[in-house]
């Protein structure tokens, strides 16, 4: 076991947390610095001061709930993380973060905090992913109290950034389950679709933005698969509609479900992504070519679905992976890369191990200082021998 190495690594950034009850629950999820400019944050609260300058490996403490507390920050240290995303609220991330005592409770949070510094691991995002816009009132109902329980923990904490993702609503009213609607060629389904803009997703995240911002948090939603906002498309549209408290945690994974060149994805929101997810998705091609991307093959049927989540390498391999985080870097991108977990056939810490050792070499975790031929001795050379041509 590694030793602890004790440094003072609280408020650089925002924490994460998952709400949890049945279907309705706040996942941690990372968040990362604004790839090209600051993110701008209405509200009184300024953002996160942290200097961007690398990127650091990052864990979901969502997936290390196999150990004890101390135990699961022993583990991302020894795995060469250096920051986390802290699962927060509800009963499958109260281990983690007990949002109602942190609240309560002053000396019980900067114990929370001194022991995350303890393990020199950074606290630098919140992640809230749930379901919002269940019909089920009572779910939607006990998510908006843990969002705000959560903004209120970040404003304590000093961080800004929260991962979530929409959500899903009914399709009509009166309905009793959420709709996915991706097929709009009758006139009824467009019209669905647009109820659901105008009569749930906007006034429900028009009203709990404001509460972020009060907060001095950023939204950074994810393009999911079963969302609302599932593409580079949609994501863009929401932020039309809300402003600049919206930003993007961008995991590649949903691309690649979705047939979204993930790359081109990245260029386009290079001005939103505040954090990234490890994820990786293999493609089975037997089965994909028989099921198609719309695969509802049970997840515990893993060998006959078209499509599964699995951990970095496993789905794309170590080409496509630099070619990713070199784009990231193009784009300005500094911050945490977190790895997650929801591969349904490898076991969860031999999982994290392996896309730790696979993901770590890969980091960019220096700025990129001057260019080669911008250092002195290169940089006199050239021009001695230009101008001993001329």
């Amino acid at each position: 076991m590694m030793a602890v190495q004790k440094r003072d690594t609280r408020c650089n950034g925002a924490i994460t947390n998952r709400f949890g009850s049945q279907t309705s629950y706040f996942h941690a999820r990372s968040f990362a610095r604004a790839v090209s400019s600051k993110p701008t944050v209405p509200g009184p609260h300024p953002v996160s001061t942290r200097k961007a300058v690398d990127m650091k490996l990052g864990m979901n403490t969502f997936f290390i709930n196999m150990f004890d507390f101390e135990e699961g920050l022993q583990f991302c240290q020894e795995q060469g993380v250096q920051a986390v995303e802290v699962a927060a609220g509800g009963p499958g991330a109260i281990k983690y973060c007990d949002v109602d005592k942190l609240l309560a409770d002053r000396g019980e949070l900067e114990r929370w905090l001194d022991i995350y510094a303890a393990y020199g691991l950074e606290i630098y995002s919140f992640a809230g992913h749930g379901t919002p816009l269940v019909p089920d009132r009572r779910i939607a109902e006990d998510y908006s109290r843990q969002f705000r329980k959560t903004c209120a923990l970040m404003e304590k904490v000093g961080c800004t950034r929260l991962a979530l993702v929409a959500g899903l609503p009914e399709g009509a009213e009166g309905d009793s389950l959420p709709a996915w609607i991706i097929n709009t060629d009758l006139p009824f389904l467009r019209d669905a679709l647009e109820w659901q803009w105008e009569r749930r997703l906007l006034p429900y995240w028009k009203e709990h933005a404001r509460i972020a911002a009060d907060h001095g948090v950023t939204l950074c939603f994810e393009m999911q698969i079963n969302d609302m906002i599932h593409s580079p498309v949609k994501l863009r549209r929401l932020r039309d509609e809300l402003g600049p408290v919206v930003a993007c945690n961008y995991d590649i994974s949903h691309m690649w479900v979705q047939g979204i060149d993930p790359l081109a994805a990245i260029h386009e929101l290079s001005d939103l992504i505040q954090a990234v997810h490890l994820k990786d998705t293999l493609i089975h091609e037997p089965n994909l070519r028989l099921r198609g991307y719309f695969d509802s093959t049970d997840l515990k049927q893993y060998q006959h679905r078209s499509w599964t989540f699995t951990i970095p390498g496993w789905g794309h391999d170590e080409r496509t992976w630099r070619e990713v985080i070199s784009t990231l870097r193009f784009i300005g991108y500094t911050g945490i890369l977190t790895l997650e977990m929801e591969s349904e056939y490898i076991e969860i810490q031999e999982g994290l191990e392996k896309a730790a050792a696979f993901i770590r070499p890969m980091l960019l975790e220096k700025p990129v200082g001057p260019a080669w031929w911008q250092v002195a001795a290169v940089h006199e050379l050239w021009g001695e021998t230009k101008e001993e041509g001329e």
